[in-house]
């Protein structure tokens, strides 16, 4: 029999996803999220609901990332639920058209910040199933990526940078579980001056927007300031919009946003 208390958090996370997909019903990530509850929860059909919404917006999103993960999940289930064989095929098809498309530089606009803010309720999600964040520190996270991803930011809306503002008081003991998980080393960015060649080797609208900023070279290569260190899509960006190699390094909240502060001081005279 499963635990009565954990089957009302999950509850509880499934009504509080389900309310912001009323506020942001095309927001994939949250989609998954509710779908991954709904199969802890022994909901198949609503699990299956959720995981055919997530096909149709991963396709209107070309997102090959979710397309992938709809794939898999379709394939475990397709003995069961015949009638998905056709969403089967039709995602071979469509990955097919998306693999002769050319890939475009990454730009920063609105659609890849909200990529970003995706990657972030991704690390939230994470760090809620890893027991690093309860189910209530886990919505309030959530409801306040939501609300500020609605807003014009100066710095990028974070995870790390929600929690620093709410006094989350197991901050430490989480800095040290995301560089054990992701393998990035945690940096103390004050060891480093704020350096004149490097403030152009990412715009300065990029690392406004996204917890990533270079602090350092060797070489012909950036180390890396990063908020989410398990967003690799975002150190590809990085990478793809320097044209140099990166390494990531994970930095608190507030360090980034004083070093985004010289920066921007420095570049706006």
């Amino acid at each position: 029999m499963s635990d009565p208390t954990n089957r009302e958090e999950l509850q509880q996370t499934a009504v509080m996803l389900e309310q912001i997909l009323e506020v942001m019903p095309d927001d994939l990530f949250t989609l998954r999220a509710l779908y991954e509850t709904n199969l802890k929860l022994e909901m198949p059909e609503k699990a299956l609901a959720c995981l055919t919404r997530l096909d149709d917006g991963a396709r209107m999103a070309n997102n090959p990332e979710i397309l992938a993960f709809v794939m898999g999940q379709y394939a475990s289930i397709v003995e069961d639920v015949p009638e998905v064989q056709k969403r089967i095929d039709r995602l071979k098809a469509f990955g097919a058209v998306i693999d002769a498309v050319p890939k475009k530089k990454p730009e920063t606009s609105s659609q890849e910040r909200r990529s970003s803010v995706d990657s972030e309720m991704a690390l939230a999600w994470d760090l809620f199933q890893d027991e690093q964040l309860s189910q209530e520190e886990y919505s309030g996270v959530l409801h306040d990526l939501t609300e500020m991803s609605s807003r014009e930011m100066n710095v990028p809306v974070t995870v790390l940078h929600i929690l620093h503002d709410r006094n989350f008081s197991r901050f430490e003991r989480l800095m040290t579980h995301l560089c054990q998980k992701s393998g990035v080393p945690v940096m103390a960015l004050g060891r480093f001056s704020e350096r004149e060649e490097l403030r152009e080797a990412l715009p300065l609208d990029f690392i406004s927007h996204h917890g990533a900023l270079p602090f350092a070279q060797v070489g012909k290569e950036l180390l890396l300031a990063v908020l989410n260190p398990l967003d690799k899509e975002l150190i590809r960006s990085a990478e793809t919009i320097s044209g140099r190699h990166c390494y990531p390094y994970l930095v608190t909240p507030q360090e980034y946003d004083e070093r985004l502060a010289q920066i921007r001081k420095a570049l706006n005279g």
